[in-house]
């Protein structure tokens, strides 16, 4: 008998995930007009910030999987690296919203680099281990999927908080300079308490056997691509969201300056993340009907009849029209946001099954830094076509000693840039997930077929459930 999650546990391991969907729904949303608007970088400049960070990424997240697969401690191999998040997430967070005011534009620049480094390094540091730690903190695939699901509710939540709330908090003070101040402190500490809160209370309960140290190599690295099925999640996971940044990042632009909408960005977007939050149980009870797979396919298709209409869409048009094209194109990002985590888990244990032993944060690295890429490369390409198309950056004005901003009208070329980011490339990105999703062969039957194994091969089970035969069929149609 395994020892349960309680139900505690669960929700403190869960509210991991506040960083993980908060933190990135900002970033997404909001980093790059900060950068343009506030900070007043230069589009290209800006791109090059999110562009050097991510090369960074490349290195830091597959490192970490290895470093937190190799750690040996009384706290356990993840649960350590949460301790140290908890004070790099105060001090991160607030560094990339702080608004430097110094004149020379390189200096600003020079300045966000080093934040959003850092940022991105903290986020590392955290989330590689958190997301290792999802597969690991039950061996049950019903309570692991439970777990799992709990955890993407807090995600989900944490979007539909952070899309809403950093804008009106900016907006409540005079001093948008200040405002930004006060959203970057008290977000900080909204992400960074519940990791303290995870070492304090959270266990890891997948058995790792002792291993001679074995050296630091590239093959350590790649070793993950080598599982067929994981393949495919990443590609699932990578283009997915991919998608989903380029929308997220240009939609603040779409709504002000095409829509000319700005007061009801926070309401669009609050109508969006709610109905992916309301989804995220029916995409589970979903996953158990038709498939995981299945899931992904139906959300693409949902999506991309979804990004058709919102290009369709005119300034003079009424209200309702553009909340109802934001809730529909929720009901099709759910599935695509939620599941892939869901699969991870699963296709962890194929990884131990392929190599004899547990390296679930290799995956882990890996899956993170496809995450982190997909932002970085949303935001690059968003913020060069905006370069390219003439993008005209706000004034920055001071009345009485409070700094504000004034947007600019925009030429012909951007509003029409402004259209093929919010159509064209989410629509090819979307067709590639489709068909990686016809690719995942891994449902719940054969999970838990193998997960029985894996706890038979690890000697807390006393019969084999697979036949040698079965075992070469599961490794064939899987690695």
């Amino acid at each position: 008998m395994h020892n349960k999650v309680s139900r505690k546990e669960r929700y403190i391991f869960a509210s991991g995930d506040l960083f993980g969907g908060g933190a990135q729904i900002i970033i997404n949303f909001y980093f790059l007009i900060f950068l343009t608007d506030v900070v007043r970088i230069r589009p290209a400049l800006a791109g090059i910030i999110i562009l050097a960070a991510q090369i960074w990424d490349a290195v830091s997240d597959p490192m970490m999987g290895l470093i937190t697969d190799r750690t040996r401690s009384r706290w356990g191999r993840r649960r350590p690296y949460f301790l140290i998040g908890f004070f790099g997430i105060l001090a991160a967070f607030f560094l990339i919203w702080y608004p430097i005011s110094n004149e020379n534009e390189w200096v600003r620049f020079f300045y966000m680099l080093f934040a959003y480094v850092l940022y991105k390094t903290v986020s590392t540091i955290v989330m590689v281990p958190y997301s290792a730690m999802s597969s690991e903190i039950s061996i049950d695939f019903k309570e692991r999927t439970l777990v799992n699901g709990t955890r993407l509710v807090f995600s989900q939540a944490a979007s539909l908080i952070c899309a809403v709330a950093p804008i009106e908090i900016v907006k409540a003070f005079p001093d948008i300079r200040t405002g930004y101040m006060v959203m970057a402190l008290a977000f900080a500490l909204f992400f960074a308490v519940p990791y303290l809160l995870i070492f304090l209370f959270a266990k890891e309960r997948v058995t790792v056997e002792e291993q001679a140290e074995e050296k630091w190599s590239l093959t350590e690295f790649i070793k993950p691509f080598r599982v067929r099925i994981f393949r495919s999640l990443l590609f699932i996971y990578l283009f997915s969201f991919l998608a989903m940044d380029i929308v997220s990042t240009i939609f603040a632009y779409y709504m002000n300056y095409y829509l000319k909408r700005p007061s009801e960005l926070n309401y669009v977007l609050g109508a969006l993340l709610i109905t992916q939050l309301v989804c995220v149980p029916l995409v589970i009870k979903a996953a158990y009907r038709i498939g995981k797979s299945g899931v992904i396919k139906n959300s693409v298709f949902i999506w991309m009849s979804a990004i058709l209409f919102m290009a369709l869409l005119q300034p003079n048009w009424p209200n309702w029209v553009i909340y109802f094209t934001a809730v529909y194109m929720g009901l099709g990002i759910a599935g695509c946001v939620v599941m892939p985590w869901i699969m991870f888990p699963d296709v962890t244990d194929v990884g131990e099954l392929a190599f004899n032993r547990r390296n679930a944060g290799s995956f882990s690295g890996i899956m993170t830094l496809s995450r982190k890429t997909s932002s970085a490369i949303g935001i690059f390409i968003v913020s060069i076509i905006l370069e390219i198309a003439g993008y005209i950056e706000p004034k920055t004005i001071i009345e009485d000693g409070i700094t504000k901003t004034v947007m600019m009208e925009q030429p012909a070329s951007l509003i029409l840039a402004l259209k093929i980011i919010i159509l064209v490339i989410p629509f090819v990105l979307l067709c590639i997930t489709w068909f990686a999703a016809r690719g995942y062969t891994l449902e719940q039957k054969t999970s838990e077929k193998i997960t029985q194994y894996l706890e038979y091969k690890r000697g807390n089970a006393s019969e084999n459930p697979v036949s040698p035969e079965e075992l070469e069929t599961l490794k064939k149609m899987l690695i």
